[in-house]
């Protein structure tokens, strides 16, 4: 997509290419946020940290002896 906003305005259409730029810029943002999103629930964190998930597994957490 950037590719294609670069060359939009290029042939000076500025419409197109900043259309087509704010929509890859977008898109990036979307792809950014999934995969933290994916690398927290793995980690089996909520989204917004590990900090609730931690207390609640130090609560059941067996103690050696």
């Amino acid at each position: 997509m950037f590719y294609f906003a670069i060359n939009n305005f290029m042939a000076a259409e500025l419409i197109a290419g900043f259309l087509q730029g704010t929509i890859a810029l977008l898109f990036l943002l979307l792809l950014v946020r999934n995969i933290y999103t994916v690398s927290q629930e793995r980690k089996g964190c909520s989204v917004s940290g590990c900090k609730i998930t931690d207390i609640i597994v130090n609560l059941f957490r067996k103690k050696d002896a």
